[in-house]
This record gives C-alpha cells, sequence and structure tokens, in this order.
C-alpha cells in the first residue's frame, strides 16, 4: 500500500471529512426538488461546491507544509461560505422539502464551520 494510499484512507476518516461527505449527500437528495429553473444552474453549483470541500480537506490534510495546508483551508472556508449562502437561499425560498431538513443541514454547516476553523486556528498558532 503507498503512503498516498494510506493517507487518503486516513482523511476519509476524518470527522471533518465525513461531516462534509454528509452534506454531500444532502444536496445530492435535495437538488433535484429545486425548481426547473434552479436545478441545473444553483443546485448544480451546490453538487460542485460540496465536491470542492472534499478535495480541499483531502489537500489540506495530505499536504505536510503548513503554508499549503492554510492555503486549502482558506480555500475550503471560502467555497463553504459560499455553498452556505446557496442553502440558505433555498431554505428561505422553500426549495428544501422536508420537515426539518433545512434546519438539519444547517447544525451540520455549523459543524463543519467549527471544525474547519479550529482546524485553521491550530495550524496558524503552531506557524506564529
Amino acid at each position: 500500500m503507498t503512503e498516498q494510499t494510506k493517507q487518503v484512507k486516513l482523511v476519509s476518516n476524518t470527522h471533518i471529512y465525513l461531516d462534509a461527505r454528509k452534506l454531500l449527500d444532502e444536496i445530492l437528495d435535495i437538488t433535484p426538488n429545486f425548481p426547473r429553473a434552479y436545478k441545473f444552474s444553483v443546485g448544480a453549483k451546490m453538487q460542485d461546491l460540496g465536491i470542492s470541500l472534499l478535495r480541499e480537506i483531502a489537500a489540506a490534510y495530505m499536504n505536510k507544509d503548513r503554508d499549503i495546508r492554510l492555503r486549502h483551508l482558506t480555500e475550503f472556508q471560502t467555497l463553504f461560505e459560499t455553498l452556505k449562502t446557496l442553502i440558505r437561499i433555498a431554505g428561505e425560498r422553500r426549495w428544501i422539502k422536508g420537515l426539518g431538513r433545512h434546519a438539519q443541514i444547517v447544525e451540520l454547516m455549523d459543524a463543519i464551520g467549527k471544525q474547519s476553523s479550529a482546524w485553521k486556528n491550530s495550524l496558524t498558532k503552531i506557524k506564529g
């Protein structure tokens, strides 16, 4: 087993990765119910952002260089804020179907946000 394969297995077991994966699953479940006019624009963008979040987590986790890790975490947070805004819009417009589904997604996103901030702060403290 190569070192990169071991790292991929490890990153897929981290709490932030698992939560981001759950978020992507939620996005994949809710976007087909969006109105046709937004399904292929806003919905597709949300799906792309969810996939990009997983990529940025993996890149930050697998790199040894702190500056590169911080760059990936900063990119993660930028993408994450965009996704949060799109989910907020979808919730306000009632595109997210199901009792409490929007609230569950918001709670999951809060947890992910806290984890990414804590991770980034821990790297900044080590560096500084």
